[in-house]
């Protein structure tokens, strides 16, 4: 895991970049709720006589509610959810309280039985998953390793279970007996405890992670619009009437300038410094063109007519191209939410719960934003 000093720099980095966007995106999570741990699972896994071993003792009762409980524990400082059993009916509950929380729970029995529906939502959560087994007899569990945003799988025994011994003597005799297990939490102890510590690290990635989708989501929304032929249509015009050489060349780039200051207003997405080389390559090309296709000269209406199709063309080019920039700058640029999180994977020690985690949230490179 990285320094204080690192992780610092994250943080701050994030910060300036919701703020320097806010007005554009909307306001997001501040980060001052108290780190909160969600508990989830199927009606009757035993996710209130968790929080009970957990939280000990309990300052009030949990149980069967239709609502998510919360109780605050100042050492360590953290919220704990119980939210009610997974059914439909209860799903908007449970996704409200895991829209809070920075890391879940799942708890589920031997065998799994959960529910499809639960693991695909806690798949697309992207927030740390640890799955609980609930043991119901003595036979030991191959674990799964790690993968994607669940970080870990622990076997723990949630109840006393009593289970048949077969004790054999060395006459031949068989005789069975009974053996109690008793409750065991240890594992699940052990790794809550090393989670807590790492509160600061694990509240930077998720809210990265959130602001990362919500300008995803904006950008492909905004990158819907149709492309607006105004501008296609008026630097055709100018471009037709033109005399041509030095003139069009001003004409073009004057109009693929305000084509794209209404580009961006348009699609209310800002311009940023990532890739400001691409953009401004596009807008050269476009409107270089213009001044390399001459004087209209004897030719007359014809020489007319191309440079105002060839104005058309290329200012629909040049929208495109923006539009592209545009959707991708937000998350992309030096301090995105995107960026930060490849810096933080780079640092990131290969082979751990966290670097593991991380890599499952970045998108490929040069990935199209997604709905």
């Amino acid at each position: 895991m990285s320094d204080a000093s690192f992780w610092q720099s994250m943080e701050t980095r994030r910060q300036a970049h919701a703020q320097r966007y806010q007005s554009w995106l909307g306001k997001g999570n501040d980060g001052t709720s108290p780190f909160t741990v969600a508990i989830v699972g199927a009606p009757g896994v035993g996710k209130s006589t968790l929080l009970r071993q957990l939280i000990h003792p309990l300052p009030l009762a949990v149980g069967a509610t239709p609502w998510p409980v919360s109780i605050f524990t100042p050492e360590p400082p953290v919220l704990w959810t119980d939210t009610p059993g997974w059914i439909s009916d209860q799903a908007p509950a449970i996704q409200s309280a895991l829209g809070q929380a920075d890391i879940c729970l799942w708890v589920v029995n031997q065998p799994d039985t959960a529910p499809p529906e639960l693991a695909v939502m806690l798949k697309d959560w992207g927030r740390p998953v640890v799955k609980v087994i609930n043991l119901q007899g003595g036979a030991p569990l191959a674990l799964d390793p790690p993968h994607g945003n669940r970080i870990a799988t622990v076997a723990v025994r949630l109840f006393p279970h009593r289970q048949p011994l077969r004790r054999e003597w060395p006459d031949g005799r068989v005789e069975w007996d009974t053996v109690t297990l008793a409750a065991d939490l240890t594992p699940l102890k052990t790794l809550v405890a090393d989670l807590l510590t790492h509160q600061r690290a694990i509240r930077t990635v998720n809210q990265l992670l959130a602001m990362a989708v919500q300008e995803r989501q904006w950008a492909h929304k905004q990158g819907q619009m149709p492309v607006a032929w105004a501008p296609v249509l008026v630097k055709s015009l100018l471009l037709t009437l033109s005399p041509g050489g030095w003139f069009s060349l001003g004409l073009s780039v004057s109009t693929d300038l305000v084509t794209l200051i209404l580009l961006s207003r348009r699609l209310h997405l800002p311009f940023t410094r990532h890739g400001i080389n691409r953009l401004l390559a596009a807008l050269l090309l476009s409107s270089a063109t213009a001044g390399w296709l001459g004087d209209v000269g004897e030719f007359g209406g014809i020489m007319a007519l191309g440079h105002g199709l060839w104005g058309g063309l290329t200012s629909y080019g040049l929208q495109r191209v923006a539009r592209t920039y545009l959707q991708q700058g937000l998350t992309w640029q030096a301090d995105g939410p995107d960026q930060l999180l490849r810096q933080i994977y780079q640092q990131l020690a290969p082979g751990t719960w966290f670097h593991t985690w991380v890599a499952s949230l970045l998108p490929p490179p040069n990935a199209a934003p997604t709905p």
